[in-house]
Formats: structure tokens, C-alpha cells, sequence
């Protein structure tokens, strides 16, 4: 394939007046399309779209797992201040930091 760009004559001559900016768009719109029809571009560009996919997808994959540990540190300490709470041996103090547990637990959900 020809991938060269060739020289355009338009026969309207009004767009003789029209900024070089256009000529050199369309120059680069026709050496885009030469670059698609080339098997090897065309190759590497699927490449790069997957490995963007992929890149999109990892990153997807760390928040998830970053939120699930903190999910499960959380978790870990609400059930720790639970073992202390139920340590307590008066009643009302067991209550009252159950309570307390409770109140933040229900202050701090999303």
C-alpha cells in the first residue's frame, strides 16, 4: 500500500484562500486512514486497547481489594470492642459500652 500522502487540487477556489491548518487536517485524517488499513497498525492498536482494558481492570481489582481489607480490619476492631465490653463485670457498665459500641458503629455507616 501507498501510505504517502499525495497532494490535493480542489476544484473550488475558494479553498484555495482557506488556512494551511485544513490542508494539513485532512493530510493527517487520510495518513490515519492508510495507517488503519495497515494490518500491522491496525495489530498494535489492538494491543494497546487491551492492555488499557487491562490496566482499567487491575486498578478496579486493587480498590476492591483495598476496600475489602479495610472492611475487615474494621470488622476486627468492632469485634474486639465487643470481647472488651463483655469483659466488663458490672451489668450497667457492659450495657452502657455496648451502647456506645453501637452508637459509633451506626454513626460511621455509609
Amino acid at each position: 500500500m501507498n501510505t504517502h500522502c499525495q497532494t490535493i487540487k480542489f476544484p473550488n477556489h475558494d479553498l484555495d484562500h482557506h488556512d494551511a491548518s485544513q490542508l494539513v487536517s485532512l493530510q493527517g485524517v487520510i495518513r490515519f486512514k492508510a495507517l488503519l488499513r495497515s494490518q500491522t497498525m491496525l495489530g498494535a492498536l489492538t494491543i494497546l486497547v487491551i492492555l488499557g482494558l487491562m490496566l482499567a481492570f487491575h486498578q478496579v481489582v486493587l480498590g476492591a481489594v483495598a476496600q475489602g481489607e479495610s472492611l475487615q480490619q474494621a470488622r476486627n476492631l468492632q469485634s474486639e470492642a465487643f470481647w472488651r465490653c463483655n469483659r466488663l463485670l458490672i451489668p450497667a457498665e457492659r450495657d452502657n459500652c455496648r451502647f456506645r459500641i453501637n452508637a459509633e458503629v451506626s454513626a460511621s455507616a455509609p
